[in-house]
């Protein structure tokens, strides 16, 4: 039984493990490049990914109900909508750049999680928020570096005591404990040809999905005091 997430996570990875097959021969051909009198003055031939579509026809099979600890009453996905929201504005936009969201996204996905474990083992909000407030400023001053983000407001971020302060109480106007709710988000699905010719047409649901490359490289930067730093960037 396959849920929707393992099955679409599935075809992400096959096209992204296509795309290091590609890269791995290339660095092979460079190889034979260097070597060859007249080729080494070639530009090597390297393939990238464009705009993927696939239409993915499924079955819904069900939903598998778990249960998980939840921030009350607002929940973790509302709470996470809130904070982009707000971090956003603190800093002088409506909504953030592409990059910047996506990457302040990832970053709260880990954090949420970790401040409701600190909440369920001190059992104390106000401490718990404290704690999410100087993980959330820290983490979005890293994202606004490393993202150039330019605005307005962006130094606001960085008066970090008074940014701090302000998602502090923000956070604990939104939450007042935790609570246990059940999540149904494990839809499974039936993907395979011979079992899908065998459901009804009305059972049968049409993704239609465009994927696009966002490759990532290593920078290297040089600080005023020499040391070496090297991160992982988007191209």
């Amino acid at each position: 039984m396959a849920t929707l997430n393992d099955y679409l996570g599935g075809l992400f990875a096959s096209i992204s493990e296509a795309r290091v097959m590609a890269d791995l021969h290339s660095a092979q051909v460079a190889e034979q490049y260097a070597k060859h009198d007249l080729l080494k003055h070639y530009s090597i031939p390297r393939m990238r990914i464009g705009d993927v579509e696939l239409t993915i026809p499924v079955a819904i099979q069900g939903l598998v109900e778990r249960s998980e600890l939840q921030l009350d009453p607002i929940g973790n996905a509302e709470f996470k909508r809130a904070m982009v929201r707000e971090l956003s504005r603190y800093v002088g936009y409506v909504q953030l750049p592409p990059l910047a969201e996506q990457r302040l996204g990832i970053a709260l996905d880990t954090r949420i999680p970790e401040t409701v474990k600190a909440i369920r083992e001190t059992n104390d909000v106000v401490k718990g928020m404290r704690t999410f407030a100087e993980w959330a400023v820290t983490d979005f001053q890293v994202i606004v570096q490393d993202t150039k983000l330019a605005g307005d407001g962006v130094e606001r971020i960085f008066a970090t005591d008074e940014a701090i302060s302000y998602f502090h109480e923000l956070g604990i106007g939104l939450v007042k404990g935790l609570v246990d709710k059940p999540i149904l988000d494990q839809l499974t699905v039936i993907a395979e040809s011979e079992q899908l010719r065998n459901q009804r047409p009305e059972d049968i649901v049409r993704i239609h999905m465009r994927v696009n490359e966002n490759g990532m490289e290593w920078q290297t930067l040089q600080r005023d005091d020499g040391t070496i730093e090297r991160k992982l960037v988007s191209e």
